[in-house]
């Protein structure tokens, strides 16, 4: 049988990043956080713990945290189903999501989900195609990416596609393409990525471009809302979905410079394959989000 008092422990040193974090959310001393771990290690007789700076869980330790994410669950919905939530306390759901989402449609689509459970969310951002491995790996119950297909004990639901556009100032478009866009001029201008993991403009660039590939400049930008404000001070030309600048294109202050480079990008909500009321109603939610509004 496990121990969920060592269970508590370990999760509150991941979840928190360090064990002075996690004593104080445990409201027990430092030296009986480790102490914990430790006798808990010992206990299964391997390492649950990499002390690292933050401490990062092993594949045995990630499972056991997964296994008390799920007890949470499980017991949250019994206690509303039985009406023992009487303190109102909070539940928190871990939850993955990629930037673009978070900065424009994410909060809206889950306003009432919050607003009806007694549920507060912590959220872990990513790159869209990468949010699914958080789930694999039992960081969090569900999230928001680009891969159609299920993780492991988990579900898959199509959300919606976003048209990811190519898109410059008129200044920028003037000072680096103004004798066409072509091989010579894009190997030239500095281009607007996101992070490392970025790939709409590669997969921009093999539209337009099949079958070739060149060094170009880039403007790493690891924010939604300075990425877009990078674009139209004219300092850089990137791929952006096109709800996020609706007012800025109807202003002219961006232009869109490649339409045949357009990049679909689907999202998908995946979730663990419980059966739990809560989980369940954030699914519907975010599926009804887009069922109700015109993404077009």
């Amino acid at each position: 049988m496990l121990d969920n008092i060592f269970l508590e422990a370990l999760a509150a040193v991941v979840e928190e990043g360090g064990f002075d974090k996690a004593a104080v959310k445990l409201n027990i001393s430092q030296s009986a956080v480790s102490q914990r771990i430790r006798n808990f290690e010992d206990q299964l007789g391997r390492v649950l713990l990499v002390r690292s700076t933050p401490p990062e869980p092993t594949e045995d330790g990630r499972k056991l945290i997964k296994h008390l994410r799920s007890i949470r669950l499980m017991e949250y919905e019994l206690n509303e189903s039985m009406g023992l939530n009487t303190n109102r306390g909070f539940m928190t759901l871990p939850v993955g999501v990629n930037a673009d989402s978070l900065a424009s449609w994410f909060m809206d689509a889950v306003d009432g989900f919050l607003k009806e459970h007694n549920v507060l969310l912590d959220l872990y951002v990513d790159d869209e195609n990468r949010t699914h491995e958080m789930l694999r790996r039992g960081e969090v119950v569900g999230c928001v990416g680009t891969c159609s297909k299920p993780v492991k004990g988990c579900r898959s639901d199509y959300l919606v596609s976003f048209d990811y556009i190519c898109l410059s100032s008129p200044e920028f478009y003037a000072k680096w393409f103004s004798e066409g866009i072509n091989r010579e001029s894009v190997s030239k201008a500095p281009a607007a990525l996101f992070n490392r993991r970025d790939v709409t403009q590669y997969q921009m660039l093999e539209k337009v471009f099949p079958g070739e590939s060149f060094p170009f400049p880039i403007f790493y930008i690891p924010s939604p809302q300075a990425f877009v404000d990078v674009l139209c001070r004219g300092l850089a030309y990137g791929m952006v979905p096109v709800f996020q600048v609706q007012s800025e294109i109807e202003s002219g202050r961006l232009i869109e410079i490649l339409p045949q480079g357009r990049v679909p990008v689907p999202l998908y909500w995946h979730s663990w394959n419980v059966e739990t009321e809560l989980l369940e109603s954030l699914r519907r939610e975010l599926i009804c989000y887009f069922g109700k509004k015109d993404t077009n």
